[in-house]
């Protein structure tokens, strides 16, 4: 029986996630916090991860972080990540960053089976409302997603200049902006992003290969 592991800072999500699966698998640890996750992966042998993309406490708040953290070091287990962002941009890092299915919370948990059953035959899982927001996306000459659509010029120009390292005195400066507005157009494309951290935006640009 396929052995699974879900995490979710949410008891009803964990516990409809668990209903929803049924018989057919075996829940062998759950988690609702980031590093309880880490240490049941560490701990609990399991065939499959089932995960919030982010989880406010812990060593990992920022989502991106977190998944950057299970890719690289459990990298064999497929994932499939729940969310409720729907942001293109953030849900095309995920799958860059190697997340094998991608599952809205406001679906059906039925739905959940599918992705599981997808996943563990190899294939990879969008459910129908992040196939669609991918899709409507989409370059029309190379059918990929457009990074960054979301932001505007000026919110752009200051995250093309953080993740270059500058800080938010260097960038207002350069761009002829008070520090505070710096500041809030940072805060503002983050809230698009659905990045909770100022690390997210780096790890954000580099999972997703941006190239300003």
């Amino acid at each position: 029986m396929l052995r699974i592991i879900l995490a979710d800072d949410h008891p009803v999500v964990l516990l409809g996630a668990e209903m929803a699966l049924g018989d057919s698998f075996s829940i062998v640890a759950q988690a609702q916090d980031a590093d309880e996750l880490i240490h049941h992966l560490q701990c609990t042998p399991c065939d499959l991860l089932i995960s919030d993309y982010s989880m406010p406490y812990g060593h990992f708040p920022d989502g991106l972080a977190l998944m950057g953290y299970l890719r690289r070091h459990f990298s064999h287990l497929p994932l499939i990540v729940m969310t409720m962002l729907r942001n293109p941009s953030l849900l095309q890092a995920l799958l860059n960053h190697g997340v094998n299915a991608l599952f809205d919370k406001r679906s059906p948990l039925r739905e959940l089976r599918q992705a599981v059953h997808s996943v563990t035959k190899g294939r990879r899982y969008l459910c129908p409302t992040f196939a669609g927001i991918l899709d409507a996306r989409a370059l029309p000459s190379s059918g990929t997603c457009t990074p960054l659509a979301s932001l505007s010029q000026r919110e752009l120009e200051v995250v093309r200049l953080f993740v270059q390292g500058l800080s938010g005195r260097q960038i207002a400066a350069q761009l002829n902006r008070s520090e505070k507005t710096i500041s809030r157009q940072k805060r503002t494309a983050m809230d698009k992003l659905g990045l909770g951290h100022d690390g997210g935006l780096v790890e954000f640009a580099r999972v997703s290969g941006l190239k300003f």
